[in-house]
């Protein structure tokens, strides 16, 4: 379903499809449909999905935002208007929509429409940039677009789920590799107590001993 999936990408736009589609099914089980969702304040929306979703605040916003507009467009919660229309129409309609985004746009032509379109989402560009694959100021519309002339439209839907998933993987590794060697940092910057304790008991040894031999050479 367009809808549906047009929910899932924002959702996704800073993390995994795979959060997503949780966080989705858990507004569909607060929810009594998508018009409810349109109509809900952004913190009745982010409360069910904030363990799922980065910044679950700004997500519900656009959310909303996207809804609203589909809403001004179409009178009803519904995107079947886009099964009468070609890719390149489908498109256009797409990035009309208040607070659509590239990789919002490119899912909903991959997965519902059947369209040629690459979806690059902020986790999958920030790891091409990481490994280096695509330069540092990058950004999701370009790589995108680059992806799309080169992985051919047979490819395409094996190809996102196959990056989608190995990125997921690697930015995990690299973030665990972050947090292990600030611990080990960390510990090497912070004395333990055992040592503390052994420090100041030498210190005390140490200034009874300068003390005796003082009263010795008196």
């Amino acid at each position: 379903d367009p809808v549906a999936q047009l929910l899932i990408a924002t959702l996704s736009q800073e993390t995994t499809i795979a959060q997503a589609e949780k966080a989705l099914k858990q507004l569909n089980a607060r929810m009594v449909d998508y018009n409810e969702l349109r109509v809900s304040s952004p913190a009745e929306i982010a409360d069910p999905i904030g363990k799922s979703i980065p910044r679950s605040v700004q997500r519900a916003k656009t959310v909303r935002r996207l809804l609203n507009a589909v809403y001004q467009n179409e009178h009803v919660i519904s995107l079947d208007v886009l099964s009468s229309k070609g890719v390149r129409e489908v498109k256009s309609y797409l990035e009309s929509l208040d607070g659509i985004t590239p990789y919002v746009v490119a899912s909903v032509l991959l997965w519902s429409i059947g369209g040629h379109a690459i979806p690059i989402n902020d986790p999958t560009l920030e790891f091409l940039k990481m490994e280096k694959l695509v330069g540092p100021d990058a950004e999701c519309a370009e790589v995108q677009s680059f992806l799309e002339r080169h992985v051919s439209a047979a490819d395409a839907r094996s190809f996102c789920l196959d990056l989608q998933v190995y990125a997921a993987s690697k930015l995990a590794q690299a973030r665990a590799a972050n947090e292990s060697r600030s611990s080990r940092a960390s510990a090497k910057a912070k004395p333990s107590k055992k040592k503390k304790s052994v420090r100041k008991t030498m210190t005390g040894k140490t200034r009874k001993s300068t003390g005796a031999k003082r009263t010795a050479t008196r």
